[in-house]
């Protein structure tokens, strides 16, 4: 009975330990609310006088190494960030663990790194590539 209960100990023991490294390496050292800011692009200006892809903040967050977020884009050609609406499209992404980002949303395909609390994201679109700032808001 000795052996059994010394067992069962022990595989007690090694579950324990091995739950404990998966919950630990699912949080990311990168996780928390970001913001990525990126300039105004395409150096065309609008009937209005301001830029056909204007200046973007974009919350996201990024959880367990996951980014997620939702945005939305309105008969203006305006990008709405963390909509609820129907038409807004959800935003997905992956962050490894030396942060390395992508992220996708509708046919746009970004791509990054963060290094601590702050980097640097780019993609293409119809005013050309752009590349953005990301800074971590909150964790």
């Amino acid at each position: 009975m000795t052996t059994i209960r010394l067992g069962f100990a022990t595989a007690t023991a090694i579950a324990g330990v091995f739950a404990f490294t998966l919950a630990a390496e699912a949080a990311g050292k990168f996780d928390g609310n970001w913001v990525i800011d990126a300039p105004a692009a395409g150096g065309a200006i609008g009937s209005e006088g301001q830029y056909i892809c204007p200046a973007l903040r974009l919350p996201l967050e990024i959880k367990d190494n996951k980014v997620t977020g939702t945005l939305e884009r309105t008969q203006g050609n305006r990008v709405v960030a963390g909509s609820t609406n129907a038409s807004a499209a959800p935003v997905t992404g992956t962050v490894t663990r030396n942060g390395t980002v992508t992220a996708n949303w509708l046919n746009f395909h970004a791509r990054g790194k963060l290094e601590g609390s702050h980097g640097t994201i780019g993609w293409s679109g119809e005013c050309g590539p752009r590349t953005a700032t990301a800074t971590r808001v909150s964790r």
